[in-house]
Parts: C-alpha cells; structure tokens; sequence
C-alpha cells in the first residue's frame, strides 16, 4: 500500500509558472513512520512570489514545521525569502527581487506521533534568471526580394540561451513607421502580413524583446531585415536645378526607391533642350547620384538639359528618363546671411506647428538642412529643403520652455552655410491638470489609497441610503472642468440618473440601496478641461461600500487590494472581531471581473457558463480540471480549502489565487497567472467570501448562507 501510494504521488507533472517537480523523502535518521513529500519549484526568477501547496505525507499527521537550515547550490545560507506555516507545512517564498539564483534546498523538521522528525534538503528551489541572458538566431539576416512581399515565407528563429523563467512573449523593437516584421509567441520572425501601408527595400536593424513572467529584455540590432530589389524609382529633393553661366553647380543627394547594397549611378543620356547645346560637361557621383558641373563650363544662358540616368545595385540595373532637369541662367543671387531669419513660434505642448521663414530673404537655389536638434525635440521636427519651412511631424512632446534650433541655408555661391536659429517656445498646456482624487474615509494616505468610502447601514429590506462625496483634491486652479460618471459594477446603486448622480462640481450623489447592503460599488470618473486638441482628461476609479455588523467582522483595509499580476502577492491581512482560531473563509460566488485598460478581449463579466467569452470564464478555464470541464458553479479554482472539508487543499499551486487562511487571511494571487491573450489582467476581480467565525466548515458551502462579505482585487502591473 505504501508503495503504491508512492508510485501514485510521483505521477504529478509539471504546470507553467512557479512549476513543480514531485520530490519526497523521509528523515534518515527515525524509523519509518513518516514520509514527507514536497513539490520541487522550478519556474522561478527575481521578483516572483510562489506558495507551495501542503505536503502529502504516509503516516502519522505532522505539524509544527520549521525551516532549519537553507543551502544555494550546496553552500549554508540564510535568507528571510523563504518560510513555513507551522500548522500546514506550507513553504512561502517572498521578496526575491534580489535572491541570487541557483538551486536552493530548505531542511524541514516537523513533529508527528509523538516524534520530532527532519527532512534534509527536502524542498528545492531552482531560481533562475529573470530573462535569458542570450538569445541565439537561425540566421543573422532576414531576406525578402520585393517581388516576393505578398507570397515569401521566410523566417528567422529566436531561440533562447541558458536557463530562465518561462518566457511569456517575443516582440521587435523596429523603427517607427517601418514596423514591417513580426515575431511569433514561439520566437519566429517573418513578415508582418498585416502591416498597413508600403513596404519600402531597404535593411533595417531589429531588435528583439522578451518577456517572462519574471521580467523583460532587449536583444539590441541582434538581425538585419533585408527587403531586396533592383533600383524601382529614384527622386531628387528639387528635380530641377539653376546653374549660373561658367559658375560650378552641384544638385542635392537623391533618394532611391531599392535596395542600398552596391548601388552606382550613371548618365545615361544627357537631352538638350530647344536651341540648347550638347554638353559631355554635366557628370554624376557614382556613388551618391549628385550631379554637377565644373566652373568655367561655358553653358550658355536659357540652355536646358534633361538627364536619364541608369541606377545599378546589386539585384539589378533600371532607367530613369527625366530623372533631373538644368536650367543655365545669368545670375543666382547668393544668400545675404542678414536676411536669413526666423520669427520666434509658440506651441503649446501636444499641438503642431509650421515656421516659414522670415520675408526679405535673398538667394536663389537655396538648400535648407536643420542642424543637431535639442535632444527634447529629437525626431519631432522636419523642414523643407526648398522653402525652409520647419513644422512638426506630430504634436509637441517636450517640457515647457524655450529651444534653440539652428537651420543651415546653402547654394551654389556659398563659401560656407549661412547660419540662422529658430527658436520655439513650447508653452504649458492651460489646461493640463494631475491631481483629481475622491480621497478615502479609512484614514490612509489618499496618494496611495485614494478612491475608497465605506459606508454603515442598517441592512433594512427597504429603503435608500444616499451619501454624497465631493472631490477631495485636484489642482483644478479655478479653471472650468466637465465631469462624466460611468456605473462599472452597479449592484449596491440605485441607477435611475436622478437618484445616482456627479454635480457640475463633481460631487458625486449616491442612492445606496438597503436591501443590497455589504456590496461594493465601482465607478469611473472622468475629469476634463478644455476642448479640441488641447484638452487634458483624467481619470479615476472609486470604490465605495456599504457595511453592517456583518461586513464589520471581518475588515480589509485597505479595502482594495492592489496586485500587480506579473509578480503577484499577497493583501494586508484583515482585522477579525472573533476567535481567530476558529476563523475560516473562501471564495464561494457571485464573481466578476471588470476590464479597466486591458485588451478589448478581456470581455468584462459575471462569471457563468452561459458567457464563455469573459475573461473571468477564461480564466476559470486555465485550472486543470479533473474531467477537462470548466464548472463556473465551482470555488475550486479559487480555494484555499478542500471542496468538502475544512482540510487544506492539496493542489493549491494549480489555484489562480486563494484567500491564505494558513497566513492571517491575506488574500494571495501567484505571480504570472492572471494572463490571457498576451495581456496581463488590467481590471478589477469582485467576490462574495462567505467565512465563519465558530469553526464550521459547512457554513462556508451553505445555501443561503449571510454571512459573507465582498472583495476586490485590482490587477494594475503599475501596483
């Protein structure tokens, strides 16, 4: 029996996440009364938390554990990440954001039958990296041919080097607007197919992300992306320039539409116009296409020349007829440097702007370059080559203040580039505003816990209860301000727009109904001020609960638990009015998920079988059910305890979250596991908790049961 009860126990596999080896051993020292088996953890890095699930044993029932001794990689240490409950043997580990990795063994003694026992090494923990410290690559490039966009299967593999937490997904960092690539969640890069717009030749850079449940990393300029192609079209900045009579002429750089590799330019034939004379005197720059002509040519004035050129590169060779027109003319006027100028521009930040330049500027054939940008500004800025207008590519990003930019203007007849700055002054957004807070009625710093009321009733069956809560901080500044309130979860509210209401001040009016005492309440406010492009709007998400003597029994405070779903943790634990000892409580029904600012997959809902598409249902499927089938009626996934006894239940590091009653009640989510799509939860969790404070199990399960109080959990990864 004993053996069989063995073979069975070291059956287990293992899951994602904080996974787990099934080890057991037995202390070598006593007789064989006890064996203790614990699950090893092997999907672990710096920053995670993870809670075992109770130890199966064979034989007398242990108790009082304690860790008595901690090696990494068979050296003594000590360490406070790492610790036992007494009762259950339940081993936690917390505050590993700076826990050195390798393989970690916990000595463990208990007491059983009357006997003290110690398991040597018996608990193992295999820390890993947080994310890959190197990534290897099929190939080193990532070639397309043009011609190949729409049909081209070809790909490129990530593949991770050394140990770490299991990786959660790949992305490519990729210059904006030619975000051509994708990467699949198995590390395959191709082509994006769903990338909008043109495809451009070229080679570009990639640098590859990875993220783990542990942490993220870029890979930098790891892969060459190569879109090839023959030369496809060629333009010139201004495709038709002046040369005065016997003066020296040099075009602007040409732009190719093709592949860069081994490109070099040629006339191929140089047209006269009407009463113009040939010339063998214009030339190209093999190498960068800028055409010119020597000084002392002897062009005559009103002669016009027409230039087909021939682009070669690697893929291949094409003609360009009319590629670049030249017009001889008697006179350029050189640039005057004094009359090159800029008036100063405001901008209010988030907005656009244009800047030409000054009237009264004199020279002709002008070419305008922008210098070294102010880092602020770096990418936000752009100007005519030909008119010398500055403007923005997209609204102002950059702190309020004055910035210089220096702006270049050159031409034939110039020694050196005439020099002008341009100076933008970027001015504060009226309208921009940061603090907009209800505060709290808990007594808690309202910057860190703002947004939660509670409220006493009398629990009658009928009535209405209304408060009303202003807005307790904002730095509004007089200014005028349009509020919005929107009902998230609306169960305790009478809803009808003249009972729950926000004032033009943004008081908020509360119509709380009696008879649905104990519930909480969500609701999202949003403040604005201004309108059109400079409007600034803040939002905020406020919690309000009504309470009886019911709901007093058992506070959490803060009332909402603030988790980030990456690292998980565990709430502050509640103040209990009664025998602690006796205390129990669970997760039981009524539970729903609300989506804040996750993907629009994380369909908000009541969790049912009938609405298999909500993130709540969704996640209820991600336990491992017994017989593969997802029962929304269960607490299963949620539970501390066996579903029908008051024993701990012993596969808690398959829950996705569970209120720790062997850990003061705190409630406990596993980092990592509230995922889908992707995405980590970014929303708030809502359930009913039934408890007892006598020690009766069955009360927990009881229909109709009253003793019960809500929860909630938001899920934020800023937490």
């Amino acid at each position: 029996m004993k053996s069989m009860f063995r073979n069975i126990s070291l059956a287990v596999t293992a899951f994602l996440l904080g996974a787990v080896l099934f080890a057991g051993c037995k202390d070598d020292e006593t007789s064989d009364a006890l064996d203790l088996y614990y699950s090893e953890v092997v999907n672990i890095g710096p920053s995670m938390n993870f809670v075992s699930g109770v130890p199966t044993y064979y034989g007398p029932k242990p108790g009082n554990f304690a860790i008595v001794g901690i090696t990494l990689n068979g050296q003594a240490v000590t360490s406070d990440s790492f610790s036992i409950s007494a009762d259950t043997g339940m081993v936690s580990i917390s505050n590993t954001s700076e826990l050195a990795t390798g393989t970690y063994k916990l000595t463990i003694s208990c007491q059983a039958g009357g006997g003290s026992y110690t398991f040597k090494d018996i608990f193992v923990i295999q820390m890993v990296s947080a994310t890959p410290e190197e990534i290897e690559l099929s190939a080193s490039t990532l070639e397309i041919p043009y011609a190949d966009l729409e049909t081209s299967e070809a790909s490129v593999t990530v593949t991770p080097v050394g140990e770490s937490v299991t990786i959660q997904s790949y992305s490519l960092v990729q210059e904006k607007g030619f975000e051509y690539f994708t990467i699949s969640k198995d590390g395959v890069i191709t082509l994006d197919e769903n990338f909008e717009g043109e495809v451009m030749p070229g080679n570009y850079p990639i640098s590859v992300k990875i993220e783990t449940y542990a942490g993220t990393k870029t890979f930098e300029n790891v892969l060459t992306a190569r879109i090839t192609s023959l030369p496809l079209s060629v333009s010139y900045p201004t495709s038709a320039g002046r040369i005065e009579t016997d003066m020296a002429f040099s075009s602007t750089t040409p732009t190719l539409k093709g592949s860069p590799d081994g490109v070099a330019w040629s006339i191929r034939q140089v047209r006269p116009g009407e009463n113009s004379p040939e010339t063998d005197l214009i030339k190209i720059d093999p190498a960068t296409g800028i055409i010119s002509v020597d000084a002392g040519n002897g062009l005559p004035v009103g002669a016009v020349y027409t230039l087909d050129l021939t682009v070669t590169n690697d893929f291949g060779s094409a003609d360009f007829d009319g590629a670049f027109m030249l017009t001889v003319v008697d006179y350029i006027a050189p640039i005057e440097p004094e009359t090159f100028s800029y008036a100063m521009v405001e901008v209010v930040e988030g907005t656009n702007f244009k800047a030409p330049k000054a009237d009264g500027f004199v020279g002709d054939e002008v070419i305008f370059a922008l210098g070294e940008l102010p880092e602020a500004l770096a990418g936000q800025l752009t100007i005519d080559a030909a008119t010398g207008e500055i403007s923005s590519l997209s609204g102002i990003m950059a702190d309020p203040g004055e910035y210089q930019i220096p702006v270049q203007a050159s031409n034939i007849k110039s020694e050196s580039p005439a020099e002008a700055v341009f100076t933008l002054k970027v001015i504060a957004n009226p309208n921009m505003f940061t603090t907009f807070s209800y505060g709290n009625n808990l007594g808690l710093d309202w910057t860190t816990n703002a947004d939660q009321h509670v409220f006493d009733m009398d629990g009658g069956a009928s009535g209405d209860t209304t408060v009303d809560i202003p807005v307790a901080h904002e730095d509004f500044n007089g200014r005028n301000v349009t509020f919005k309130m929107t009902l998230i979860h609306n169960n305790p509210f009478r809803t009808k727009s003249t009972l729950t209401y926000i004032t033009d001040d943004g008081s908020l009016h509360l119509t709380f109904r009696n008879d649905r005492a104990g519930q909480i309440g969500v609701l999202k406010i949003d403040a604005t001020i201004g309108s059109g492009e400079t409007a600034i709007t803040r939002s905020t998400y406020l919690f309000v609960k009504t309470q009886t003597a019911i709901d007093k029994a058992v506070v959490y405070k803060p009332m909402v638990i603030c988790i980030n779903p990456r690292t998980g943790g565990y709430s502050e634990a509640p103040t209990i009015d009664g025998d602690k000892s006796k205390f129990m409580i669970s997760l039981k029904r009524n539970i729903f998920y609300y989506n804040f600012n996750g993907p629009s997959s994380h369909v908000s809902g009541q969790l049912s079988s009938s609405a298999t598409n909500t993130f709540i249902f969704r996640m209820w499927a991600t336990y491992p059910w017994a017989n593969g089938a997802v029962n929304a009626g269960s607490r299963e996934p949620m539970s501390y305890y066996d579903l029908n006894s008051s024993s701990v239940a012993t596969n808690l590091t398959n829950k996705i979250g569970y209120i720790d009653c062997g850990n003061d009640s705190k409630m406990y989510i596993p980092a990592g596991k509230w995922m889908l799509d992707g995405a980590y939860a970014n929303g708030v969790l809502i359930f009913q908790a039934p408890y007892t404070l006598d020690g009766t199990f069955s009360t927990l399960d009881a229909s109709g049961t009253k003793t019960f109080i809500y929860m909630v959990v938001w899920f934020d990864e800023k937490f």
